[in-house]
């Protein structure tokens, strides 16, 4: 029997680090009070909706190791409104496995590191790193902030120097990218 509720997005970004999930982690998200049929396409071939069997869908939820996609890029800059039928063009991937230096602006030392093994070094294990991203948001950063990522990076044999590519600039856009993209 066809769910009610057929599976039209499934969140499967939380991270399960001790193997254990549940169909409690799946979010179904209601765009809207009416149906829209979109008209998604691949290889110019329209992609049809398919009804997903419930009893499966949970053996799969619970057994299988999530997979996390991260839009990077997309055609059309996020924030901005579109007319209803707007064709959007976005570029999937797990972003783990991205080097950094796919994002213009980071470290060059770091470009050719995975997202996945910056965002340890630098952000999981460094508790300060996302303090100093949220005040590097909210304006100008401290003396004692600008210290903070140098020694973080230092920490890692990563030092930082006035030269593009391997600047302050340049290392709170790598933490940036990390908070965003990894974890």
């Amino acid at each position: 029997m066809p769910s009610p509720n057929p599976l039209e997005f499934s969140d499967l970004s939380f991270p399960s680090l001790l193997g254990a999930r549940t169909n409690q982690d799946v979010v179904f998200v209601d765009v809207g009070s009416r149906r829209i049929d979109s008209n998604i396409l691949r290889d110019g071939i329209a992609v049809g909706t398919h009804v997903i069997d419930p009893d499966v869908f949970n053996d799969v939820v619970v057994t299988l190791p999530p997979v996390r996609l991260t839009v990077v890029s997309q055609n059309i800059a996020p924030g901005t409104p579109v007319p209803v039928g707007t064709a959007i063009d976005f570029v999937m991937a797990r972003p783990g496995t991205l080097p950094i230096g796919l994002l213009r602006g980071v470290l060059t030392p770091l470009r050719d590191v995975s997202i996945d093994t910056g965002f340890q070094r630098f952000v999981a294990t460094k508790p300060q790193a996302r303090r100093i991203i949220a005040r590097a948001a909210a304006g100008t950063l401290s003396n004692e902030d600008e210290q903070a990522v140098r020694e973080l990076f230092q920490s890692e044999q990563v030092p930082l120097s006035e030269e593009p590519g391997h600047n302050l600039e340049a290392a709170l856009e790598t933490l940036r990218v990390l908070s965003t993209f990894g974890g």
